[in-house]
């Protein structure tokens, strides 16, 4: 091998490794968020920290850019957080509970079932991009085997939260198909936006800690939607992630939980697929009558704690949102620590 050939190999191999790891770096950093995630397994810190969350999740595991594309979340909470609105909600009114509140920022993508098409189809998911702030707040409650947690936000959905730039950007630096056709998107509207879930454990100690019902309703401007479903975890530290003092007592040990959850889902309005309330001008969107009221949602992964370090991967998968639309699935990474 002479030395031109040489360089041009060294060259190539640098050239795929940037590109390999721009892809990774903008599927964990730069992709797009379930905030309702936040508030549910990801802050079972110790109570007394503040925590850092990372929460992302995109189709690219999949190799799809369909419906929900992506999405990504950043929260902080504060140990001495006492007074934020979430908290007023949910006060503690038992000395055997402890509670964390803290704020975050999300943003949403949404996306018809082809990003090629550089025309509106009147059946097809439209596209739509949403941004949040968000005040949130979880209430645990160990000898009840009881979590509490709701969240507060405001923001905006439609051109203004710059989906079209984002997904082009992405896709430019990652050599992707160019998405064509957000000129159709969602019009701008303000939005508000509040979550409630609670998880309770019942019978016996082992029923309370591996087999939990949960419910949750969501009321605002951006989806209404009332969910029932069933958690199952199973992990090396049966009950660990419910106590702060448990916490505290494992923190140099290596913690791994499994987690299935399954939610029935009644969604009885979503702005992403038919528009925002307060649109002012005309945009694509769907009917009522096209859009499932009946909707179910599955995810499956593993949690990883170790000292102040938290690690989540989950695999989601959700029903068909309307009449024309498909199964769809897409991967999750949470990533934070405390301190």
């Amino acid at each position: 091998m002479n030395k031109l050939q040489y360089f041009c190999l060294v060259y190539m191999c640098i050239r795929m490794s940037v590109k390999y790891f721009s892809s990774l770096f903008i599927f964990l950093f730069v992709g797009h968020v379930l905030m309702a995630q936040r508030t549910e397994t990801a802050l079972n810190f110790d109570g007394n920290k503040n925590h850092v969350l990372i929460d992302v999740e995109n189709d690219l595991l999949f190799q799809s850019d369909q419906y929900y594309t992506a999405g990504i979340a950043l929260s902080y909470t504060h140990q001495n957080l006492r007074k934020t609105p979430a908290q007023f909600l949910l006060k503690a009114k038992s000395d055997d509970s402890f509670s964390f509140s803290g704020f975050g920022l999300e943003h949403r993508m949404f996306t018809p079932f082809s990003i090629t098409d550089p025309y509106a189809i009147e059946s097809d998911r439209p596209y739509s991009a949403y941004f949040l702030a968000t005040n949130y707040s979880t209430l645990i409650n160990p000898k009840k085997n009881l979590k509490m947690s709701n969240e507060i936000g405001i923001g905006i959905i439609g051109p203004a939260a710059g989906g079209e730039a984002i997904q082009t950007f992405v896709h430019e630096t990652i050599g992707s198909d160019l998405p064509i056709g957000w000129e159709n998107q969602i019009g701008n509207a303000f939005l508000i936006d509040y979550q409630f879930r609670v998880e309770k454990g019942f019978f016996t100690p082992w029923l309370a800690k591996h087999i939990i019902p949960i419910g949750m309703i969501r009321v605002g401007t951006l989806r209404d939607e009332i969910d029932l479903g069933l958690m199952i975890k199973f992990g090396n530290k049966d009950g660990v992630l419910s106590s702060s003092t448990d916490l505290n007592q494992n923190r140099d040990k290596f913690i791994w939980e499994f987690v299935f959850e399954a939610r029935l889902q009644g969604v009885f309005y979503d702005a992403t697929l038919q528009g925002g309330v307060f649109n002012g001008s005309e945009v694509v969107s769907l009917q009522n009558q096209d859009t499932f009221m009946r909707q179910y949602h599955i995810r499956t992964g593993i949690n990883i704690y170790y000292k102040s370090f938290f690690l989540r991967y989950m695999v989601q998968l959700n029903s068909a949102d309307f009449t024309a639309g498909i199964v769809h699935r897409y991967g999750g990474v949470n990533v934070g620590f405390s301190f």
